[in-house]
């Protein structure tokens, strides 16, 4: 059976979970059927991940940050690939993708939704001129991806058809979240004390998270637990407010900002619990990565996580904006082992089940078939 030759285009400027999502759905496809190419405007962290696992791609980043010379950039390269499909990630590439193929014999387009954008640009002006640009070029769109329900629906209330919407949940490596490390030594190698009760994030470090609202948790935990300790895991503008807030609570030496690390898998080991107290997400693949480690989660009912999260069965659920809320449901399973344990082995169980990687890139897989054959007819 001959490849599909199929075109990725993603911004790349940050490691985030779309990336990860490209990383992984492209190192099974190119064993299934599908020849990737990845082009992206910034030659980051992301680029180098590529070619480290010999995934081809292409950077354009001898433009500006919003430059419409990248029309033709893109057309320059658009026309050397001669893609089947070509599959788009986010509003930059988006946008300039779209304005690209239109002057290209007839190539389908298609859009994974990793996220609500109103969640990704708190700036007023910044969504204004995001959202404006995703809704003036989706007419040149053909169909879209939504990794979560919430996501399909939000596409359907703008105005897109339910028949251009493919819901496919990200999936998770779920054979790499085990090790055979000690989780002692895993927490000597990040700094945590050996018998911490330690609870766990893995998050960029922006205000859609809720750290602050964890922040304040933890200031009001530590003072009754003197065992607690709190790892974050990512990177972002909100890590110096997060310091100021430990500083000036005399608790600096509890909170661990371990930074942006490659090493998620092996991290989770060191904690006890994880938490997500975010206000949105796409679908909470942090949350289903701390499931596949085996951790007890709890978190914020928002976004896709509705999609997968169960109060009391996989996880426990805690209110937006709440530290108090927070605060109770740690101690909740600090409490009780086998609470933890039950939840833990639940959440493993949901993964397994429904969010493998293979799973994902299948059904992606035949997407791009149904489009690329319905497209030659």
């Amino acid at each position: 059976m001959s490849k599909m030759k199929i075109l990725h285009a993603i911004g790349g400027g940050e490691f985030g979970g779309a990336e990860q999502h490209i990383l992984e759905l492209l190192e099974i496809l190119s064993r299934h059927a599908v020849d990737p190419v990845v082009v992206c405007f910034y030659n980051s962290t992301f680029a180098e991940e590529l070619r480290k696992r010999n995934i081809r791609v292409i950077v354009l980043d001898t433009y500006g940050r919003f430059d419409f010379r990248l029309v033709k950039g893109l057309t320059r390269v658009f026309q050397e690939e001669k893609p089947e499909l070509i599959h788009s990630h986010g509003v930059k590439a988006n946008f300039f993708c779209r304005l690209a193929a239109r002057s290209l014999p007839r190539v389908p387009i298609v859009t994974t939704i990793h996220s609500v954008l109103r969640y990704d640009y708190p700036n007023p002006l910044a969504y204004f001129l995001a959202s404006r640009m995703e809704l003036w070029t989706r007419k040149w769109n053909d169909h879209y991806i939504a990794i979560s329900n919430s996501i399909k629906q939000s596409l359907e209330s703008d105005g897109v058809k339910s028949q251009d919407i493919t819901l496919i949940h990200h999936g998770i490596p779920i054979e790499e979240f085990k090790t055979e490390d000690a989780p002692e030594e895993i927490r000597r190698s990040l700094g945590l004390p050996a018998d911490a009760f330690v609870i766990g994030t893995v998050s960029r470090l922006v205000a859609v998270k809720g750290l602050t609202d964890l922040m304040q948790a933890f200031i009001l935990l530590a003072e009754e637990h003197p065992r607690v300790h709190w790892l974050v895991i990512g990177d972002g503008p909100e890590k110096g407010p997060l310091e100021n807030m430990a500083k000036e609570a005399g608790i600096s030496d509890r909170v661990h900002f371990a930074g942006f690390r490659q090493d998620v898998p092996r991290c989770l080991h060191a904690m006890d619990l994880f938490i997500s107290p975010s206000y949105s997400e796409g679908l909470g693949l942090s949350l289903l990565e701390a499931m596949a480690a085996k951790k007890p989660v709890i978190s914020t009912m928002v976004g896709g996580i509705a999609d997968f999260l169960v109060d009391y069965l996989n996880g426990l659920v805690i209110p937006t904006k709440n530290p108090e809320e927070i605060k109770q449901n740690i101690v909740i399973l600090m409490e009780d082992e086998d609470l933890r344990m039950k939840l833990a082995e639940a959440g493993y169980r949901t993964v397994k089940e429904e969010y493998t990687l293979t799973h994902m890139a299948m059904k992606t897989k035949e997407l791009y078939r149904q489009l690329i054959r319905a497209n030659t007819k």
